[in-house]
């Protein structure tokens, strides 16, 4: 004969809903949960509810149940069996007789109130602060000293510095109050009044003014106007005045060069907390005071601008602002790896695979090359030289990029370093926590990362290391960045060509109106008229 044994868990499972679909139990623990969360002590249930909680089910007025027909011979009497567990098991009211002394402590204990610690647009300062009586007086005064009290924007500089704000913010300011060529008091007070009371920091002022408040971070395209004033307003700008179609190469520079060095997520959308953490906006309130464009080496520098468009010029042979593989190899006079350039084009530090640079991509690529110890080009060339993506450099990967180093050595006559050597050189360097890959985390800890890639990436820069004298560096100088030594590098010797082809056209009185334009350097000016085409 086959015994069924009961599934005790399931049985009793069933009987628990059963006692938790009855109304007043139901209604009883909502009660009490209800006591428990405004911080009191549930009532006992009286001992004559005590039986509508057991777990016994519910009465219903449907035909008898099996429960109630003749007990088969030999069977337990259900019941019974149920009743005499329910005796032993003690109910949720005597749970909570016997455990409410510690409920009562924990109940009287004053609850802990966590205070706000995550404020998106910016910590507001307490007391609120309200608007300033006075300083609208002042704004006001301004606006009333104009034709029907209506500020044209090219006079809208004296209202942004006398709102408290940096000056070059004048332009995406007017045009964050009026959609036309004018602004009233009004306008301006209505844009004034949100900044201040829903904005509290810098930042978020900065991004509600550039978006005009449709957006919570900054796009490229946002940046245009902004520069755009720059070029306009500048004391240092004034030069390009006659030359309108290097604006946009200009704008297109400096754009590139902040998306570069603010934008660490890589997502080509600039956030409030990348902003903050960025010296963007102190960079641009440092233009009101600095009369020289480029002494703001950040950015802005007209004569960085210029090295990064004349090295663009020599590689572009079509000049149709798009390079192809074979044009970027021709950078540096070819001694960047040519296995990490074709990298370049597989959608590793690009959005898309594609065929071509754009000249944007290109400036990330050159502010990259020439400084490795900027924290973008450390991800930029870690995304570079992780084949796989997985997140690691390999030892095989290492072997990879240096075979082709081993091949510009051969050519140049250098001694050869064995891949072996080199690889060890490269650890001891880093110093990975894990000896057979090397993480980002590695790179960014390692105190020379310009070495340990030009190492794999840049024959010429890790032999001119090779040779560096390591007491070259004076005391008292200013310390400079690798790109900014670059630069500086780079525009003597445009500025020095320059001048050489001036001479040599002077002496041979040669004359033509296509030829190059000097302006701070002729092949720049050269290829604006090629471009503005």
């Amino acid at each position: 004969m086959v015994t069924v044994i009961p599934d005790v868990k399931v049985k009793v499972n069933e009987l628990i809903i059963q006692w938790l679909s009855q109304d007043k139990v139901f209604e009883q623990l909502s009660d009490d949960l209800a006591c428990i969360l405004n911080g009191k002590i549930p009532d006992v249930v009286p001992t004559k509810q005590i039986n509508s909680r057991s777990l016994s089910p519910p009465h219903h007025k449907h035909p008898a149940s099996p429960r109630s027909s003749p007990r088969v011979p030999g069977s337990p009497n259900r019941s019974s069996a149920v009743r005499t567990k329910s005796n032993r098991t003690p109910s949720p009211a005597h749970e909570i007789k016997k455990s409410s002394p510690a409920i009562s402590n924990k109940l009287k204990r004053p609850q802990e109130i966590i205070p706000q610690f995550y404020f998106p647009m910016g910590k507001p300062s307490s007391p609120p602060q309200k608007l300033d009586d006075t300083q609208l007086v002042k704004i006001k005064g301004l606006f009333e000293e104009c034709k029907d009290g209506l500020i044209a924007k090219k006079d809208f500089g004296s209202v942004t510095k006398a709102a408290g704000l940096p000056l070059y913010w004048k332009c995406p300011l007017f045009e964050a109050c009026s959609s036309t060529d004018i602004c009233s008091y009004n306008q301006f007070l209505q844009v004034y009044e949100y900044l201040e009371t829903h904005c509290h920091d810098e930042s978020a002022k900065f991004i509600r003014v550039l978006t005009k408040g449709t957006r919570s971070h900054l796009v490229w395209e946002d940046f245009n106007n902004l520069i755009q004033d720059v070029i306009d307003t500048h004391p240092g700008m004034s030069f390009l005045d006659d030359a309108p179609e290097f604006h946009a190469r200009y704008i297109e520079t400096v754009t590139g060069r902040i998306m570069y060095s603010v934008n660490r997520s890589w997502s080509s959308k600039i956030n409030m907390t990348e902003l903050r953490e960025s010296n963007f906006l102190k960079v641009l309130a440092s233009l009101e005071d600095e009369p020289d464009i480029n002494q703001v080496s950040d950015y802005f520098s007209y004569e960085h601008f210029y090295v990064i468009y004349c090295k663009f010029w020599e590689i572009d042979t079509d000049h149709d602002l798009i390079v192809n593989l074979e044009d970027v190899m021709r950078h540096a006079d070819g001694t960047v790896n040519p296995r990490a350039l074709e990298r370049l084009f597989q959608g590793t530090v690009t959005h898309n695979k594609t065929d071509t640079l754009t000249y944007f991509d290109f400036i990330r690529f050159l502010l990259a090359e020439e400084d490795k110890t900027h924290p973008t080009a450390i991800e930029y060339w870690f995304r570079i030289m992780d084949l796989d993506g997985d997140g690691y450099i390999s030892l095989y990967e290492l072997e990879y990029f240096y075979q082709a180093q081993l091949e510009k050595m051969r050519l140049l006559g250098v001694e050869e370093c064995s891949v072996l050597d080199c690889i060890c050189q490269a650890l001891d360097l880093v110093c990975p926590k894990e000896k057979t890959k090397i993480t980002l985390t590695d790179i960014k800890k390692c105190k020379q990362p310009s070495l340990f890639f030009n190492i794999f990436l840049n024959i010429q820069k890790f032999l001119d290391h090779e040779l560096k004298d390591p007491f070259s560096n004076k005391e008292g100088e200013v310390p400079l960045t690798d790109w900014e030594k670059f630069a500086a590098r780079e525009y003597e010797d445009l500025i020095a060509d320059e001048e050489l082809n001036k001479q040599y056209e002077y002496e041979d009185d040669f004359e033509e109106e296509d030829e190059e334009i000097p302006l701070g350097g002729g092949v720049a000016m050269s290829a604006v008229e090629t471009y503005g085409k």
